[in-house]
């Protein structure tokens, strides 16, 4: 789970738990769900081991099969008004996620953790290296 907080899981990797549970409670193998969707029983597995490759085409089609929203299949929840307090640009995001197709909002939210990862690998990278070039506690007040 990469750049996640302790405890936090991605949401891709959500998602795959969700399609293991949603097929297991519909009482399917993976090779009935495979051949319901016209893929290999490997895709599935791959599905639901975290590698989406080509997962979002389907997400339709899933959420049909197992008969709920689309919406509902990507993130668990019915949609419903929460009021919350957004800064300007957190509201702009989430106005412009809404907008997105819903195959769309898995390559977004793939995206977001990549850039995430990123942020967190240079700032430990950065922290390494404000590390290495402090002097250490040895070397102070000595002559070379």
């Amino acid at each position: 789970m990469p750049a996640q907080q302790k405890g936090e899981m991605s949401p891709s990797f959500v998602l795959t738990r969700r399609i293991a549970m949603l097929r297991k409670s519909q009482g399917l193998s993976q090779q009935q769900l495979a051949d319901s969707l016209g893929v290999s029983r490997s895709a599935v597995a791959f599905w639901e081991t975290g590698r989406v490759g080509s997962l979002r085409k389907y997400i339709p089609k899933l959420a049909a099969l197992f008969e709920v929203s689309t919406e509902a299949f990507l993130t668990g929840m019915i949609e419903e008004e929460i009021p919350a307090v957004l800064t300007p640009d957190e509201n702009d995001l989430l106005r412009l996620y809404r907008l997105l197709d819903p195959e769309l909002k898995l390559t977004a939210q793939k995206w977001m953790e990549r850039q995430v990862h990123k942020q967190a690998l240079a700032r430990k990278q950065e922290a390494l290296r404000a590390a290495s070039s402090t002097p250490s506690e040895d070397s102070q007040g000595t002559l070379p």
